[in-house]
């Protein structure tokens, strides 16, 4: 997808070397029961942080709900602890546990070259709070704990709780100083109804922006139908709940691909994916308006295919 549409550059993997006491070999991460109730295909979202635009990509907070330490969040420079991030389950949820992972995975950039250092310091120090009431809280903490410096640590709440807005507060890291960095949340747990919309019988349609030109959905049923820079590339896929699973293919290039998205309060959160399911970058837009009254223009073919 390296039209004008998604040419990123290659990812500069965020993260950084921790300095704990010893050279010791990563841990295994720990498999407890339950899903990941956070992850993208789940309908979890991550909100940007306040200085994120301005960072690569890489270094977003919706990569902490891709399932892997590939890409994560690494906190802006000028920025001092404690640091705060907030997400959004699906719907109303039991958390049973949470897993912070600070592993550093090397990462192949699409110029052939890879990523063999980290940059900042892994989360040490946390506390996870919650509420049910909406992203503004109140909150209150659900867990707090220490996590493993390039290590997957699971921490079990004292007793199941109940929420659907998360905050993640990140007391210290393992330098003591400069910026954190993380390379994946997970919240165990069961949803009450698995990619709930935020609204009843919401409609995805609209334009969104995006830095890389315009994302137009037209949402028909459970079907969904787009196009992205100005027809350059369509989209095709179904939408269950506020998540979306989706086939791209780049009319410039004549390669295809998947993409992952949630469509919830006025935007899109998710990534598109090469081939084999390998992440491109995050996919996040807002909405600007309705189809109604927007110029169309190369889009109208993909968006009405029938018409």
């Amino acid at each position: 997808m390296r039209t004008a549409t998604m040419g990123l550059a290659g990812a500069l993997l965020l993260a950084g070397c921790s300095n704990t006491p010893g050279e010791q070999a990563p841990e295994a991460p720990a498999e407890p029961a339950g899903d990941n109730i956070l992850h993208i295909s789940w309908g979890g979202i991550a909100e940007a942080d306040g200085n994120e635009a301005k960072r690569h990509w890489s270094t977003w907070a919706i990569n902490l709900v891709d399932g892997g330490p590939a890409y994560g969040w690494l906190s802006d420079k000028g920025v001092t602890l404690p640091h705060a991030l907030n997400f959004e389950l699906a719907g109303t949820a039991k958390i049973d546990a949470v897993a912070l992972d600070n592993r550093f995975e090397p990462v192949v950039r699409e110029d052939g070259s890879m990523s063999q250092t980290a940059e900042g310091s892994p989360v040490r120090r946390f506390a996870l709070l919650g509420s049910n009431k909406g992203p503004e809280g109140p909150y209150e903490i659900l867990v707090e704990g220490e996590a493993k410096a390039d290590a997957r640590t699971v921490v079990k709440l004292p007793t199941p709780a109940s929420a659907r807005w998360l905050r993640l507060r990140i007391d210290s890291n393992w330098k003591g100083s400069g910026p954190t960095r993380l390379s994946d949340l997970a919240v165990l747990g069961t949803l009450d109804r698995r990619g709930d919309a935020a609204v009843a019988d919401a409609d995805a349609s609209g334009v969104y922006s995006h830095e890389y030109g315009p994302i137009l959905l037209r949402q028909q049923g459970n079907e969904i139908f787009g196009c992205y820079n100005d027809g350059l590339g369509t989209l095709r896929g179904t939408v269950f709940g506020r998540i979306m699973r989706l086939a791209w293919y780049s009319n410039e290039e004549g390669s295809i691909g998947a993409a992952t998205l949630v469509a919830a309060n006025g935007k899109l959160y998710g990534f598109w994916y090469r081939p084999e399911d390998k992440m491109g970058s995050p996919w996040n837009a807002v909405r600007e308006s309705g189809l109604a009254g927007a110029d169309l223009g190369k889009c109208r073919a993909a968006l009405y295919p029938s018409s």
